[in-house]
């Protein structure tokens, strides 16, 4: 199934959109079900990712680790509502400095309660004969989004489905796909805590 999605019909959303249509949902499931696929993104609203488009790289880090309270703060009312997200971090080696950034802000995640492993790309090659996997969030039974992004690589919005067997269908996949690979802070100990900061 997440070999199709970018083919299927869905409800169209804008960001404005996307973001309202989440929260509307969010807190009503117990769990969410998260498949990161691309390599690179921006996210020009985060201070912390700003400094690593800049270059500095121990300033992006410094200000990654003062998003600390606010992720814990996040997770205690999941916690409190009884909602598990999980989320599977597909990598290509050697990271990419969008990559290399956001595994540090994983890693605190992951630390706070957040469900998270990785997998190396070469594990989706059954999945991509013709094309990369989208981006996809699964909220529940409730909703599907195919998460979009502009030229540039910044959130614009999502394609929204929920038919009740392609929601099933891709939760069962990506909870396929989180049982393959590698708890993320036994990963980054390995891969990522030995490496440098990345080239600009």
């Amino acid at each position: 199934m997440l070999e199709r999605l970018l083919d299927l019909p869905g409800r169209e959303l804008g960001l404005d959109a996307y973001l309202s249509d989440f929260e509307s949902y969010f807190w009503q499931v117990d769990e969410t079900w998260k498949l990161e696929r691309q390599q690179t993104f921006r996210e020009p609203d985060v201070p912390s990712w700003a400094a690593l488009a800049e270059g500095d790289c121990a300033k992006a880090l410094r200000l990654a680790e003062e998003m600390r309270p606010s992720i814990r703060a996040h997770q205690e009312r999941l916690d409190e509502r009884g909602i598990t997200q999980h989320r599977i971090r597909i990598v290509e080696m050697p990271p990419s400095p969008y990559l290399w950034w956001e595994l540090h802000i994983l890693r605190i995640r992951a630390e706070l309660g957040e469900r998270i492993t990785v997998l190396d790309a070469a594990g989706l090659r059954s999945l991509e004969e013709t094309r990369e996997l989208p981006e996809v969030l699964v909220l529940g039974d409730q909703a599907a989004y195919v998460i979009q992004y502009d030229r540039t690589g910044v959130l614009n919005g999502a394609r929204k489905l929920t038919d009740p067997q392609i929601v099933r269908a891709c939760r069962e996949e990506i909870a396929a796909l989180h049982r393959k690979g590698e708890d993320l802070l036994s990963y980054f100990s390995h891969e990522i805590a030995p490496l440098g900061p990345p080239v600009m």
